[in-house]
């Protein structure tokens, strides 16, 4: 930019907004990648400082009007509009360092994979107020001098707005914690869930990479990682035996005083978990210098029970010898790597020997980034040990239940009287070739169209002749001499004939039982539908699996589609089971007071959410405080049935009543927690104020050792004293005092 241009692009502008980038180190990567890698480099840096030029930063008092390279890795943003009462030390420092932590972010992405370093930028900034008097583009050279000379030296990020915003949300734990599946590609079933961070949406920290650069930046990475550990054990929830939760550990962290297992263990027993519940997932994209002291930390974690993973995987520094050294329960492979694995062949042959080479040192494949079926069956194909990604399960909270199913095996035995829809209602439209097209010719359609699962191969009376899927087309070609045997050839030579293909009224129950006796490696399959012989469409197993999932909910016996808990069938059978044996048991009724009032003011949708409230934390209470055979169930409504041992049932009545107590207060607006009442209509129709919503437990004790109790006798007396206990006002616990039953 000459002088001419500076003089008319600064005409009539009293100030300007000045930030400076440069690649740290641009010399060292010059020599060591070239000129074309710098210049990709610098091209990349423009293209993205451009973009955000056209977004706006989210904190800028102004715009951003120009983006300039100057020279060697070096950018100047130009911001027009600032403020004249803005000071110049404060101007655009929490936007440059924002931008600093967004850019580097950006090319971690780019290149860590490729060179396997981080690439690092240094900045300045300034406010630029012009004199009159003097030559403008002279005063902008010279700040572009002090702009360098101040670029390589450390920001004092103390004073930033930003660092105010960073210490609130660690402070307050601003941190939401989300969860996502892993799951076991050969049945179906749930690994564990890896927690994962984020700050608050309407934060500049909702990015989890803006929040941890941002951490590591001033120096409390440790402080965050801390809390973000304790808070993904604390809000876990339940878990079966032999499931995991996956945490994710920087490697500097693990020089954290605070991180021992004895701190983490304490979380560990209060959620009622154990080391050996938890995973470590150290990550590749940082180096490890001081390997050898790294290795018998995590060695003395080992030791306490805990798990080690290696994320990201083929993205960072070491690669196999870092895997070789740790020896990881588990190896995660990077999205890149698995992406799109199921039209290329070197990824393809990279992941079957890691397959190969963890089943060998004893460790098990995590294959991260799965996004599409086609992607999921060619990992299925190869023998992944795990999956993860969009695909099966999105990160929620609380964590997700229910994925896809993995592995189709689901019994075909429906009640007495139930029916499924036959499959042709769940079809999809084929992709029917001819059976003389040439195989080069469907090739290159299926690498137009990825989306593309599978292919019937038919006559010309749209009969199905042959059928083949996608994947395993390519896989096919992806051999030595794949190209050459088979592209000038037809397509049916490729073709399989031994694939599954049923009428259009076929039970839907029917053919999930021939799904399930498929080999391995033919269980994803494609259905194909017929009906008079000629194809009508295609169904997915994933389809098939979601349908069948559904019917299976809802025709659970006894559950309450509100709370999934057992019903009244299912409380009567564990009542008479209790009755039968010689141990002394104590039957509780639990029951809401002034919930109809709720419901009317707040509507049913919110009062579902109390329902599910109190469900929550009687379960909770009884894992806590009852036994490991305590038993809840859900009459209906707001009534719910639960039994524990009488030497566990006051502590766990206690607890239920404190909590929902507590917590029952924000399901109300703050108009009415400051009134700590609401005005509504009562059963006589008159208008008066109403305590809010409280629950009456009430204890009958059963020892039954003259085997005279029974059923009835248990819900007339539990009826009688429900009576009694919601007369008291409040959250409370009654126990009858007469002789046990």
């Amino acid at each position: 930019m000459d002088k001419i241009q500076i003089e008319q692009m600064f005409q009539g502008v009293d100030q300007v907004g000045l930030i400076y980038l440069r690649v740290k180190d641009y010399f060292m990567l010059l020599n060591a990648y070239g000129e074309s890698f710098v210049a990709e480099l610098n091209k990349k840096n423009y293209s993205f400082l451009q973009r955000t030029s056209q977004e706006r930063l989210e904190n800028f008092q102004g715009q951003i009007q120009d983006v300039i390279f100057l020279e060697k890795g070096e950018f100047l943003l130009i911001i027009s509009g600032i403020s004249n009462n803005l000071k110049t030390n404060g101007f655009c420092i929490d936007n440059a360092l924002l931008l600093k932590i967004k850019l580097e972010n950006f090319l971690k992405e780019k290149y860590v994979p490729k060179i396997g370093q981080k690439i690092s930028l240094e900045i300045s900034s300034t406010v630029l107020k012009f004199n009159s008097v003097r030559d403008r583009a002279r005063e902008l050279f010279l700040a572009l001098d002090k702009l360098r000379q101040h670029a390589s030296s450390k920001i004092k990020v103390y004073s930033l707005r930003l660092t105010n915003e960073f210490y609130y949300i660690l402070k307050h734990e601003k941190i939401q914690i989300v969860y996502q599946p892993i799951i076991d590609l050969s049945n179906g079933s749930i690994l564990g869930w890896e927690a994962l961070s984020r700050g608050p949406k309407d934060s500049l920290f909702a990015s989890p990479l803006a929040l941890f650069d941002f951490a590591e930046e001033i120096g409390e990475l440790f402080a965050l990682e801390r809390l973000c550990r304790e808070l993904s054990i604390k809000n876990l929830g339940e878990i079966h035996e032999g499931q995991l939760l996956f945490l994710n550990i920087h490697p500097k962290t693990i020089s954290d005083p605070d991180f021992t297992p004895g701190a983490t263990k304490r979380i560990l027993r209060t959620c009622h978990l154990s080391p050996l519940n938890v995973v470590f997932e150290i990550t590749e994209k940082h180096s490890l210098k001081d390997f050898s002291w790294f290795y018998k930390t995590l060695e003395h974690y080992r030791k306490q029970g805990f798990k080690i993973a290696i994320d990201d995987a083929g993205a960072g520094y070491s690669g196999l010898w870092t895997i070789a050294e740790l020896q990881p329960d588990f190896i995660k492979i990077d999205r890149e790597l698995v992406q799109g694995i199921e039209h290329n062949p070197i990824k393809r042959a990279l992941m079957e020997t890691m397959v190969v080479f963890a089943n060998k040192v004893g460790s098990k494949i995590i294959a991260e980034g799965i996004e599409t079926e086609t992607t999921l069956t060619a990992l299925i194909d190869i023998g992944v040990h795990y999956g993860q990604g969009y695909f099966l399960a999105r990160p929620a909270y609380p964590k997700p239940e229910r994925v896809i199913a993995c592995f189709p095996y689901y019994s075909s035995k429906m009640p007495q009287g139930f029916r499924l829809m036959p499959i042709g209602e769940l079809i999809e439209r084929p992709y029917i070739v001819r059976e003389n097209e040439l195989v080069k010719d469907v090739h290159e359609m299926l690498e137009k169209q990825p989306s593309i699962a599978s292919l019937v191969i038919c006559n010309e009376q749209d009969e199905p002749v042959g059928f083949i899927m996608a994947h395993r087309l390519n896989k096919r070609l992806a051999s030595q001499y794949g190209i050459s045997l088979y592209y000038k050839r037809p397509i049916k030579v490729l073709a399989e004939d031994n694939f599954l293909c049923v009428e259009s009224d076929t039970p839907i129950e029917s053919l999930a039982q021939q799904v399930s006796t498929r080999d391995r490696e033919r269980v994803y399959d494609d259905i194909v539908v017929v009906e008079k012989k000629k194809v009508k469409g295609v169904v997915s197993v994933q389809k098939l699996m979601d349908y069948l999932a559904k019917i299976q909910i809802e025709i659970a016996k006894g559950c309450n589609p509100l709370t999934g808990l057992p019903g009244n069938v299912a409380i009567e059978k564990e009542i008479e089971i209790r009755l039968k044996s010689n141990t002394p048991f104590s039957v509780v009724y639990a029951d809401l007071d002034n919930f109809k009032v709720y419901n009317d003011v707040y509507g049913f949708k919110q009062g579902d959410e109390i329902i599910k409230l109190i469900a929550t934390i009687i379960r909770w209470s009884l894992k806590r405080h009852g036994n490991k055979n305590d038993f809840l169930g859900h009459v209906g409504g707001d009534d719910f049935v639960f039994i524990t041992s009488p030497d566990k049932v006051e502590r766990v009545c206690l607890a239920i009543t404190r909590c929902f107590g507590r917590l029952v207060k924000n399901c109300y607006t703050c108009e009415h927690r400051k009134a700590g009442k609401i005005k509504a209509k009562g059963r006589d129709g008159q208008e008066r104020w109403f305590d809010f919503v409280s629950v009456s437990l009430a204890i009958v004790d059963c020892y039954n050792k003259d085997k005279t109790a029974n059923l009835y006798k248990i819900v007339e007396r539990a009826t009688e004293l429900k009576k009694v206990v919601k007369k008291m006002p409040g959250n409370v616990y009654f126990r009858d005092r007469r002789t046990p039953l």
